[in-house]
C-alpha cells in the first residue's frame, strides 16, 4: 500500500476540512472486460483517468482503489498512489467505504475510471462547489445532451433536476413523453463523477441495498431512495465514458481531433 501526501483543506471555522480523489477500479466490467487496461495513444485508460486528476488540483491527493494486483502493478509503473482492497465489494462506494477507513477525509471527490476524457476544469468546478457548499453532503456532475439519441441510449444515466438545483430522478430509459427538443432540454447526462462526505459515506453504506439502485444498476439511486439530496454542479463539456468497444473508437476519435483535448492529450504524453 502507497498513500499519504497532499489534501486539498478547507477552513470552516476552526476546522479543517480534509478533501481528496479516489478512483475506483475493478476489471470485471461485463460489457467491456478489463476496460481499465486498454491502451489510447500509448497510455491505460486508467492513467488517462489518474494524470487528469492530477491536472485538476495539484494540492489534491489521488488514490486509486482496486482489488486486482494487475491494477496495483500498473499504479506502480506510472507513479500513482493506491489501496489494494477486499473483492467483496459490488459497487464502488462499497470500495471507497473501505478504503475511507484508511484515508479519514471529510469528501471524497470519486471519479470512476470509464471517465477517460473528464476534463480537469469540471473536477476544478467541483471542488470549489464543496468548498462553497460544505454543509451539503453530496454533488454529481452533469452536463446537457447534444442529440436526442442520448437521450434513448441506456448506456447514459441521465436525470431531471428540480428548480433549486437537486437531482430529482436518474434513469437510463426517458421517462417523459414530450417532444424530443423538450427532453432534450429537460434531460441532463449524470456523469461518473461526484462527491460525499465520510458521514453520508458511512451512513449510505450502513443501509441495505435499495430496490430501483438495484434494478437499474445505479447507484446514485441509492442516495435518492434514502431521501438524502444530490446536489447537481452542471458543467458545459460532455464527453463520452468508456463502456462499450464502440465508446472506445469514439474516445480515440476524440482525443486526436478534438482541439480541446489534444491539448489535454500533449500534457499527458509530455
Amino acid at each position: 500500500m502507497e498513500l499519504l501526501g497532499n489534501q486539498s483543506i478547507l477552513i470552516v471555522g476552526c476546522y479543517q476540512i480534509k478533501i481528496g480523489i479516489v478512483i475506483p477500479v475493478r476489471l470485471e466490467s461485463k460489457r467491456l472486460p478489463e476496460k481499465a487496461l486498454i491502451e489510447f495513444l500509448g497510455k491505460t485508460m486508467l492513467e488517462h483517468v489518474w494524470r487528469r486528476t492530477t491536472f485538476a488540483i495539484p494540492q489534491i491527493e489521488t488514490v486509486i482503489v482496486t482489488d486486482s494486483t494487475k491494477i496495483v502493478e500498473l499504479c506502480k509503473n506510472f507513479g500513482a498512489k493506491y489501496l489494494l482492497t477486499s473483492k467483496s465489494h459490488i459497487n464502488a462506494l462499497s470500495r471507497i467505504g473501505e478504503a475511507a477507513q484508511k484515508l479519514n477525509w471529510d469528501f471524497y471527490i470519486v471519479v470512476q475510471a470509464d471517465e477517460m476524457l473528464i476534463d480537469p476544469e469540471s473536477l476544478r468546478i467541483l471542488h470549489d462547489s464543496i468548498n462553497n457548499n460544505s454543509t451539503k453532503s453530496f454533488f454529481n456532475l452533469v452536463t446537457s445532451l447534444t442529440t436526442f439519441k442520448e437521450v434513448e441510449d441506456r448506456n447514459i444515466v441521465k436525470c431531471l433536476l428540480n428548480a433549486r438545483g437537486y437531482i430529482m430522478y436518474i434513469f437510463r430509459k426517458s421517462p417523459l413523453v414530450s417532444e424530443k427538443s423538450t427532453q432534450l432540454g429537460l434531460v441532463k447526462k449524470i456523469c461518473g463523477i461526484y462527491a460525499i462526505s465520510s458521514k453520508s459515506l458511512k451512513s449510505t453504506l450502513e443501509s441495505k441495498h435499495q430496490p430501483l439502485e438495484n434494478s437499474e444498476s445505479i447507484e446514485q439511486l441509492k442516495i435518492l431512495e434514502l431521501d438524502m439530496q444530490i446536489t447537481a454542479v452542471q458543467v458545459d463539456r460532455n464527453y463520452p465514458s468508456v463502456n462499450t468497444k464502440r465508446d472506445a473508437r469514439k474516445a480515440r476519435s476524440i482525443l486526436k481531433n478534438d482541439p480541446y483535448q489534444k491539448n489535454i492529450l500533449n500534457r499527458i504524453l509530455t
